[in-house]
């Protein structure tokens, strides 16, 4: 029994539920997540947690002290999270052709949280390949002197550089030596190729031994360039780093560099990818991330998603602080840190048929965050979906604007994944018009630059059949800036 679980929540009942109402939501989760129709791989652990919240609550005497444990004194009831959930639909008609169910949420820390900054654990992992030479490596090292003047004394620093292979240039250490450190970074020369792996586990193996219960693990990797037959490697690292809470920031400076593989490898970690046009654009850039790196409260965020028979999920995407698809486990959705001031707003779409009349629920929604310092209050919040099914439904109702909103942004930034799509696919024609209709929608949202960008590559691609990797990036990290502004999705 443990007094920060909530079993009334896991079985779905109120805390005033009787025995009768306990055994029968029991008996009906327990049908869902034991039957042999059933092929969602965290099942068994869900019912594990079923089977849990009913040992307890089936016995007086167990729920008896499992409720005085949850109001004694020093306890705190209230969430480090807040939630909001609107949806697209209050009523669903009872057929068995699937309807759409849109869910928009907004997962924010709760607003009464300590403001005092979490101790930041870094490593920069650098490429000093030849072609970085000039511009770019410069403003790089300046970047990293501006980044190590900022540090607390229980800040960790390492910096590890790669090209051919890897090296440790500052072993990762709390308290550093600011100006040695800056010297140190000032030595940076170029020369090499780009072997990125190697970089990576140094730098994982830098910042595990600064690790602790309370640090924020973070990675910045740039580079410029590709690297060449460890891109598994890569991914693989990616994976364990972000099961042990360290994410990337993953940075591609040019045109000449595998964006599929900084996105898969960021998107893995719970981080972010980044498009860097202009060397001039560095130093603000490892700015920015290290100053969110300060707002972070909730190590690492995590998504549950519990739908019931008849509902599944299509697809999901993060839409602020930037678009991206959401990589979905089994039942859950890896969303990396959050902070301060910067919510993550995400958009589920549902697939719900064959349910039957009457108020059903539809999908209980579950956020989970490590919150360092707050063992007193309760780390997850979650909400619970439900609509009016029946065979004569009102489907006159508006969607609600929010979601209107992030569809049509949402409609942009897919239709960008299919242009590329359809080039990798010799569908030049496709790409080309797709392109051309992007730019157009673009252009009545206001952005003129990217849709300029779209339009000049769609005439490229109708001239020389391919578009330019720097049109290319643009035109991929612009769509995904396409993010809503908060106040879009806000209640009244």
């Amino acid at each position: 029994m443990r007094a920060d679980k909530d079993y009334y929540g896991v079985l779905g009942i109120p805390e005033t539920a009787t025995d009768d109402e306990i055994r029968n939501a029991y008996r009906a989760l327990a049908r869902r997540y034991q039957s042999d129709a059933n092929h969602d791989p965290d099942a068994s652990e869900r019912f594990r947690e079923v089977q849990e919240a009913y040992e307890t609550l089936n016995n007086p005497a167990q729920r008896q002290k499992y409720n005085q444990q949850r109001t004694q004194p020093g306890r705190d009831q209230s969430s480090t999270l807040n939630l909001r959930a609107i949806a697209s639909h209050k009523n669903l008609a009872t057929m068995p052709e699937e309807q759409a169910y849109y869910v928009l949420l907004e997962a924010t820390p709760a607003g009464d949280l300590p403001s005092s900054r979490l101790p930041m654990n870094l490593c920069l992992v650098l490429d000093r390949s030849t072609s970085m030479q000039g511009m770019r490596l410069q403003q790089v090292k300046e970047a990293t002197r501006q980044i190590i003047d900022k540090l607390q004394p229980d800040d960790a620093l390492s910096l590890v550089v790669f090209s051919d292979r890897a090296e440790v240039l500052l072993p990762g250490q709390r308290n550093i030596d600011k100006a040695m450190a800056k010297s140190v970074a000032s030595t940076i020369q170029p020369s090499g190729g780009t072997e990125m792996l190697q970089g990576l586990s140094a730098g994982l193996k830098e910042v595990g031994r600064n690790k602790s219960d309370t640090s924020v693990n973070h990675i910045i990797l740039l580079t410029d360039g590709q690297t060449y037959g460890d891109e598994q490697g890569c991914l693989e690292q990616s994976d364990w780093a972000g099961l042990h809470q360290i994410s990337l920031s993953t940075m591609g400076i040019g045109s000449d560099w595998n964006e599929d593989l900084l996105d898969q490898m960021a998107a893995r970690s719970g981080g972010t990818s980044t498009y860097i046009d202009s060397p001039r654009k560095v130093i603000d850039i490892f700015k920015d991330t290290v100053r969110n790196l300060g707002t972070v409260v909730a190590r690492e965020l995590v998504l549950t998603l519990d739908p019931s028979p008849g509902v599944r999920l299509e697809e999901g995407f993060q839409i602020t602080p930037h678009i991206r698809r959401l990589e979905v486990r089994g039942t859950k959705v890896a969303l990396g840190p959050l902070g301060t001031g910067q919510g993550k707003s995400l958009l589920m779409e549902f697939r719900v048929q064959n349910l039957p009349s009457g108020d059903q629920r539809l999908v209980r929604i579950t956020i989970e965050g490590d919150v360092p310092g707050q063992a007193n209050r309760r780390s997850w919040e979650w909400v619970e979906l439900t609509a009016h099914v029946s065979e004569t439904p009102n489907l006159s109702v508006e969607i609600p604007p929010p979601i209107i909103t992030v569809l049509g942004k949402l409609a942009i930034f897919k239709m960008q994944e299919k242009a590329m799509a359809d080039l990798e696919a010799g569908e030049i024609g496709t790409a080309t018009q797709r392109l051309e209709t992007m730019a157009t929608r673009l252009l009545n949202l206001g952005e003129t630059d990217l849709a300029r960008a779209a339009l000049l590559e769609a005439g490229r691609l109708a001239r020389t059949g391919d578009l330019s990797a720097e049109g290319r990036k643009k035109i991929r990290y612009g769509t995904r800036a396409l993010s809503i502004l908060p106040k879009e999705i806000h209640h009244d």
